[in-house]
Protein backbone atom coordinates (compact mmCIF):
# COMPACT_ATOMS: atom_id res chain seq x y z
CA UNK A 1 0.00 0.00 0.00
CA UNK A 2 2.85 2.74 0.35
CA UNK A 3 4.16 1.91 -2.76
CA UNK A 4 1.05 3.26 -4.22
CA UNK A 5 1.11 6.23 -2.08
CA UNK A 6 4.64 6.94 -3.32
CA UNK A 7 4.13 5.76 -6.68
CA UNK A 8 1.12 9.13 -6.97
CA UNK A 9 2.94 11.05 -4.25
CA UNK A 10 6.64 11.36 -6.44
CA UNK A 11 6.87 9.41 -9.30
CA UNK A 12 3.17 9.51 -11.46
CA UNK A 13 2.26 13.10 -9.23
CA UNK A 14 -0.83 14.57 -9.95
CA UNK A 15 0.26 17.66 -10.31
CA UNK A 16 3.67 17.03 -11.67
CA UNK A 17 2.22 14.04 -14.37
CA UNK A 18 -1.01 14.76 -15.35
CA UNK A 19 -0.98 18.72 -14.55
CA UNK A 20 -4.17 18.22 -11.94
CA UNK A 21 -4.34 21.26 -9.99
CA UNK A 22 -1.25 23.24 -11.25
CA UNK A 23 -2.59 26.53 -12.14
CA UNK A 24 -4.78 26.02 -8.64
CA UNK A 25 -1.49 25.04 -6.61
CA UNK A 26 0.05 28.44 -8.26
CA UNK A 27 -3.31 30.72 -7.06
CA UNK A 28 -3.18 28.76 -3.32
CA UNK A 29 0.82 29.35 -3.03
CA UNK A 30 0.43 33.33 -2.71
CA UNK A 31 -0.96 32.77 0.98
CA UNK A 32 -0.61 29.72 2.97
CA UNK A 33 -3.39 31.04 5.88
CA UNK A 34 -5.99 28.73 7.66
CA UNK A 35 -8.18 28.68 4.99
CA UNK A 36 -5.68 26.43 3.13
CA UNK A 37 -6.48 24.20 6.41
CA UNK A 38 -9.85 24.08 6.21
CA UNK A 39 -9.92 23.75 2.19
CA UNK A 40 -7.29 20.95 2.54
CA UNK A 41 -9.87 19.25 4.97
CA UNK A 42 -12.87 19.76 3.12
CA UNK A 43 -11.03 18.98 -0.19
CA UNK A 44 -9.70 15.58 1.21
CA UNK A 45 -13.19 14.24 2.97
CA UNK A 46 -14.72 14.87 0.14
CA UNK A 47 -13.12 13.47 -2.38
CA UNK A 48 -12.21 10.02 -0.45
CA UNK A 49 -16.13 9.83 0.26
CA UNK A 50 -16.61 10.36 -3.09
CA UNK A 51 -14.13 7.64 -4.51
CA UNK A 52 -15.19 4.88 -2.11
CA UNK A 53 -19.06 6.12 -3.01
CA UNK A 54 -18.17 6.03 -6.44
CA UNK A 55 -16.36 2.72 -6.56
CA UNK A 56 -19.11 0.99 -4.42
CA UNK A 57 -21.83 2.19 -6.89
CA UNK A 58 -19.70 1.41 -9.86
CA UNK A 59 -19.09 -2.26 -8.88
CA UNK A 60 -22.76 -3.02 -7.31
CA UNK A 61 -24.83 -1.09 -10.36
CA UNK A 62 -23.00 0.31 -13.29
CA UNK A 63 -20.87 -2.95 -13.73
CA UNK A 64 -24.10 -5.64 -13.63
CA UNK A 65 -25.98 -3.65 -15.43
CA UNK A 66 -23.64 -3.21 -18.40
CA UNK A 67 -23.75 0.71 -17.90
CA UNK A 68 -20.10 1.19 -17.15
CA UNK A 69 -19.78 4.07 -19.50
CA UNK A 70 -21.97 6.12 -17.55
CA UNK A 71 -19.32 6.21 -14.07
CA UNK A 72 -17.75 9.74 -14.63
CA UNK A 73 -21.76 11.15 -14.48
CA UNK A 74 -22.44 8.60 -11.75
CA UNK A 75 -19.18 9.98 -10.17
CA UNK A 76 -20.02 13.67 -10.74
CA UNK A 77 -23.49 13.11 -9.05
CA UNK A 78 -21.88 11.85 -5.87
CA UNK A 79 -19.39 13.85 -5.52
CA UNK A 80 -21.79 17.03 -6.08
CA UNK A 81 -23.61 15.65 -3.52
CA UNK A 82 -21.34 15.12 -0.94
CA UNK A 83 -19.19 18.44 -1.81
CA UNK A 84 -22.51 20.26 -0.67
CA UNK A 85 -23.01 18.30 2.46
CA UNK A 86 -19.65 18.66 3.47
CA UNK A 87 -19.69 22.27 2.34
CA UNK A 88 -22.18 23.18 4.55
CA UNK A 89 -20.82 21.40 7.45
CA UNK A 90 -17.42 23.61 6.87
CA UNK A 91 -19.60 26.98 6.50
CA UNK A 92 -21.90 26.50 9.30
CA UNK A 93 -19.33 25.64 11.88
CA UNK A 94 -16.21 28.00 10.97
CA UNK A 95 -17.49 30.41 8.36
CA UNK A 96 -14.82 29.96 5.68
CA UNK A 97 -16.30 29.00 2.01
CA UNK A 98 -14.44 26.22 0.77
CA UNK A 99 -15.96 25.97 -2.64
CA UNK A 100 -13.40 24.43 -4.91
CA UNK A 101 -14.68 21.82 -8.18
CA UNK A 102 -12.53 21.11 -10.80
CA UNK A 103 -9.26 19.57 -9.04
CA UNK A 104 -11.31 17.51 -7.04
CA UNK A 105 -13.80 15.80 -9.30
CA UNK A 106 -10.28 15.20 -11.45
CA UNK A 107 -8.79 13.26 -8.80
CA UNK A 108 -11.49 11.29 -8.27
CA UNK A 109 -11.75 10.22 -12.03
CA UNK A 110 -8.09 9.29 -11.71
CA UNK A 111 -8.19 7.16 -8.54
CA UNK A 112 -11.57 5.63 -10.61
CA UNK A 113 -9.61 5.28 -13.60
CA UNK A 114 -6.47 3.48 -12.33
CA UNK A 115 -7.57 1.47 -9.17
CA UNK A 116 -8.32 -2.27 -9.27
CA UNK A 117 -9.80 -2.31 -6.27
CA UNK A 118 -11.69 -0.24 -3.66
CA UNK A 119 -8.29 0.31 -1.31
CA UNK A 120 -6.27 1.13 -4.13
CA UNK A 121 -8.73 3.57 -5.37
CA UNK A 122 -9.26 5.09 -1.59
CA UNK A 123 -4.87 5.23 -1.26
CA UNK A 124 -4.70 6.61 -5.01
CA UNK A 125 -6.70 9.71 -4.38
CA UNK A 126 -4.55 9.83 -0.99
CA UNK A 127 -1.66 10.28 -2.48
CA UNK A 128 -3.30 12.28 -5.21
CA UNK A 129 -4.18 14.30 -2.24
CA UNK A 130 -0.70 14.16 -0.90
CA UNK A 131 1.13 15.51 -4.32
CA UNK A 132 -0.98 18.74 -4.06
CA UNK A 133 0.14 19.40 -0.59
CA UNK A 134 3.61 18.90 -1.05
CA UNK A 135 3.87 20.93 -4.38
CA UNK A 136 2.31 23.67 -2.34
CA UNK A 137 5.52 24.42 -0.30
CA UNK A 138 7.52 24.21 -3.14
CA UNK A 139 5.31 27.05 -5.57
CA UNK A 140 5.69 29.10 -2.91
CA UNK A 141 9.07 29.33 -2.50
CA UNK A 142 9.04 29.39 -6.57
CA UNK A 143 7.01 31.89 -6.07
CA UNK A 144 9.33 33.86 -3.42
CA UNK A 145 12.01 33.41 -5.19
CA UNK A 146 10.57 34.89 -8.54
CA UNK A 147 9.57 38.03 -6.85
CA UNK A 148 13.00 38.47 -4.95
CA UNK A 149 14.86 37.82 -8.42
CA UNK A 150 12.92 40.00 -10.92
CA UNK A 151 13.12 43.42 -11.44
CA UNK A 152 10.28 45.51 -10.87
CA UNK A 153 9.50 47.00 -14.29
CA UNK A 154 9.96 43.47 -16.08
CA UNK A 155 7.29 43.09 -18.54
CA UNK A 156 6.70 39.86 -17.71
CA UNK A 157 3.83 38.08 -15.54
CA UNK A 158 4.89 36.82 -12.72
CA UNK A 159 2.32 33.33 -13.24
CA UNK A 160 3.63 32.63 -16.48
CA UNK A 161 7.59 32.58 -14.97
CA UNK A 162 6.10 30.24 -12.21
CA UNK A 163 4.43 27.80 -14.85
CA UNK A 164 7.53 27.88 -17.09
CA UNK A 165 9.77 26.90 -13.86
CA UNK A 166 7.01 24.34 -12.97
CA UNK A 167 7.51 23.03 -16.78
CA UNK A 168 11.32 22.43 -16.29
CA UNK A 169 10.51 20.70 -13.03
CA UNK A 170 8.32 18.26 -14.66
CA UNK A 171 10.70 17.85 -18.07
CA UNK A 172 13.30 17.48 -15.20
CA UNK A 173 11.76 14.43 -12.97
CA UNK A 174 10.52 12.87 -16.32
CA UNK A 175 13.94 12.91 -17.98
CA UNK A 176 15.25 9.77 -16.58
CA UNK A 177 12.16 7.81 -18.85
CA UNK A 178 14.48 6.86 -21.36
CA UNK A 179 12.39 3.75 -22.49
CA UNK A 180 12.73 4.77 -26.16
CA UNK A 181 16.54 4.26 -26.13
CA UNK A 182 15.77 0.17 -25.85
CA UNK A 183 16.34 -1.20 -28.99
CA UNK A 184 13.52 -3.29 -30.79
CA UNK A 185 10.68 -1.30 -29.25
CA UNK A 186 10.17 0.33 -32.32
Amino acid sequence: MIDIILYYLFYCSAVLVYGIGLNRTTVLSRSMDKTLFFLTIKNAITILCSTALSWVIIMELLIPAGLVELYPLVALLIFLSVSVFVEVLIRITTGFKTSEFGVSYLVILLALNESTDLINAVIAASGCILSLLIILPVMSALRKRIECARPRNDRMKKKSLIMLTMAVVIISLAVWNVSWLNQGVL
